[in-house]
């Protein structure tokens, strides 16, 4: 049977994997929806020549030609971070396809639920959208062709998302990463740990093959422990959690990962058994190891991971600012009720601009005259000053901009919120484009009108107001956005002191400029009700707006994904410090096990620690001295702050592992004396 720290690697593995499986199902159903195998078809360009009606008995027909299943997936208008509609056209009444008709799809986690309805129901909301296809590749291409003979086609060069590209990036990958280096870390410390077992095994005449095969015998009948025990515990879970459902796509999915997982593991395993093979009979029975081998091996896991950990760290800190900030601009965000923002649809909203333009522009044109629309979009200073930098903090070559951000706003967010003049009065409605500057961007106002006035040429319809008048703002102002930040990377929707762009209401902006705001998220109306009646009197154009969700509803949700994340790096936190403390203990275990005669001899010579350990020490400051200096070179900001921090704690588990290996040499040599 492996030793305590191979037993912990190989059964780590089966935990890792279950968890890696559980988040990666959660976390990709609240975008992808449906997570059964499926092809996806995706229709965003149609010839306006389709009868919806014709449309539904078409892809019957395909689905039961094919003896297939085909689903029509779509968010609801009202609720799309929670809930997403299924329509289904099924051939086999006994197939499960059929009984998600009647009981409801399968979803497998809580926070997303899939509606199921049949799909001659869909003529509300098709035909453009993604059609889901749980067949043959045939069945695929049949649909395609069928859908083509009503008009309606894939945009060239469109992509879906798939579910490997959730492991690309964010917690996810952190979490693999982390799981890969803790389970690899310690299957090379158990094998460096049994040194003279194995010394003892070569004494007996055991090859390398040998005893390979015997320490691999010994994780196989490990596992034929472990994995049905931990098989039991995920089911008994997974019961609890939501009754199974999706456990075929789960047992896929963990599979997967614990054939990584494991094939990583059995890899170091074997090639750190051949490293201490190379050490020769006698001394390992002493159990000395191969110093350079296992200290190149040691460090090639530690640097990485010194990396990973400021990664980690920074991203903690990152998140929970914003889920500090997300905490109060929710609290401010309930206090506007049912307030909500559109959003235009992918599928419809980029295929045919001109269309969207035509059919939105007029109706968002007459909100904004009628004062049901509020216009807040948080820019840029480059998309008002070309010599601001890109990067939010990049120092501005030449002339200086303002650091204040900018908000632009229609007389209707004037009539909501209060924006005072330094006299103490509230600004209204105008008849011109306003500038008004806080007196820490005053200094700025030429170059800001300049700028007001270009962008006025670039968004503004034919023969609308172009004058533009600087007016001043109170300072120490606070002001709230809508929400109009989250395109920048902003959580708090609330700006200290902003420049403030005033637009009169429906006399500036062209047909596409109220579509490019409606889309970029930066159009709320405080009655969603007048949302509803348009797309009740227009059901043409309805399609075109894909969601009226209420703004406390999206940010409670962004908030509780944010969490999620915060929690879940922390976790990833915990585990590279894990990953650090056994490389620091792999680490004394090679220096310590090498100079053990050594080390005791200078003991009794009355050698200080520092001094009878210097050669570790030198060469673990270094490595922490040069991690610092590269990351103060590379990067800004609090990144050599957190760099610095990481290499004092690594150093601290160094020395507290090294102090106890000590304590352990002199009390064992004092023994043996």
């Amino acid at each position: 049977m492996p030793n305590r720290t191979l037993r912990f690697a190989y059964t780590a593995c089966a935990a890792f994997a279950a968890l890696l499986a559980f988040l990666l199902a959660a976390t990709a159903e609240q975008t992808v929806h449906v997570l059964e195998d499926s092809a996806l078809v995706w229709i965003t360009e149609n010839d306006g020549t389709h009868d919806t009606d014709e449309v539904a008995r078409a892809v019957q027909e395909v689905a039961d030609t094919h003896g297939t299943a085909i689903g029509y997936s779509v968010l609801d208008v009202n609720d799309p971070s929670s809930l997403a509609h299924l329509y289904l056209a099924v051939s086999d009444p006994g197939s499960r396809y059929a009984r998600w008709l009647d009981e409801g799809y399968p979803s497998f986690g809580r926070a997303f639920t899939v509606r199921t309805h049949p799909m001659p129901e869909f003529g509300d909301v098709g035909p453009n959208g993604y059609y889901l296809v749980f067949g043959g590749p045939e069945a695929e291409q049949a649909l395609r062709t069928a859908l083509a003979e009503h008009g309606l086609f894939e945009a060239p060069g469109s992509q879906t998302t798939q579910l490997w590209h959730f492991l690309t990036g964010g917690h996810l990958l952190h979490l693999v990463a982390v799981a890969l280096l803790t389970t690899v870390t310690a299957t090379g410390a158990g094998v460096l740990l049994s040194t003279r077992d194995h010394a003892v095994r070569r004494l007996h005449g055991r090859s390398y093959p040998g005893t390979l095969a015997g320490e691999l015998a010994g994780v196989l009948r490990l596992w034929a422990v472990a994995l049905p025990v931990s098989a039991a515990a995920v089911l008994l879970l997974l019961g609890g959690y939501n009754g199974w459902n999706q456990i075929g796509l789960y047992t896929g999915l963990a599979l997967l990962f614990l054939a990584l997982l494991a094939v990583a593991c059995l890899v170091a395993h074997a090639l750190c058994l051949a490293l201490v093979h190379t050490t020769e009979i006698l001394p390992a029975l002493k159990g000395r190891l191969p110093v350079r081998g296992a200290t190149v091996a040691v460090h090639l896991v530690r640097v990485p991971v010194l990396f990973l950990t400021l990664t980690l760290l920074g991203s903690v800190v990152t998140t929970a600012q914003d889920v500090r900030d997300q905490r109060l601009g929710l609290e401010v965000v309930e206090q506007y009720g049912q307030t909500s923002r559109p959003a235009l649809s992918a599928h419809y909203g980029w295929a045919d601009e001109g269309a969207v333009d035509d059919e939105l522009g007029p109706w968002l044109r007459q909100a904004d005259i009628d004062g049901d629309m509020v216009l807040a979009a948080q820019l840029h200073p480059a998309e008002l000053l070309p010599s601001a930098p890109a990067e939010p903090d990049a120092p501005a070559p030449g002339n200086p901009t303002p650091g204040n951000p900018i908000l632009l706003v229609n007389d209707t967010y004037l009539a909501q919120e209060e924006l005072l003049s330094p006299a103490g009065e509230r600004y209204g409605p105008d008849r011109a484009v306003r500038l008004l500057l806080p007196a820490s961007a005053a200094e700025h106002a030429a170059p800001l009108t300049e700028g007001v006035a270009g962008w006025l040429g670039a968004n503004s319809a034919p023969e609308s107001v172009s004058e533009v008048v600087v007016r001043p703002a109170a300072d120490g102002q606070n002001l709230f956005t809508y929400g109009a930040g989250e395109r920048l990377g902003a959580a708090l929707p609330l700006l200290y002191e902003p420049v403030v762009i005033a637009l009169p209401n429906g006399a500036v902006l062209s047909d596409s400029g109220y579509v490019n705001h409606l889309s970029g998220r930066q159009t709320v109306f405080p009655d969603p009700g007048v949302v509803e009646a348009f797309r009740t009197r227009n059901p043409e154009a309805s399609r075109y707006i894909s969601m009226v969700e209420p703004l406390s509803t999206s940010a409670r949700t962004t908030h509780a994904r944010t969490v999620h994340a915060l929690r879940a790096e922390l976790f990833n936190l915990f585990g590279a410090g894990t990953v650090l403390l056994l490389t620091a203990v792999a680490a004394c275990v090679v220096h310590v096990r090498t100079r053990a005669q050594e080390i005791f001899a200078r003991h009794l010579s009355g050698w200080s620690f520092p001094a009878t350990h210097r050669r570790l020490l030198t060469t673990e400051a270094a490595i922490a001295a040069a991690f610092v200096g590269w990351t103060a070179w590379t990067t800004t900001e609090t990144e050599p702050v957190h760099a610095a921090g990481i290499a004092l704690a690594s150093l601290t588990l160094t020395l507290g592992a090294l102090a106890y290996f000590h304590r352990r040499v002199v009390r064992e040599g004092a023994s043996q004396a």
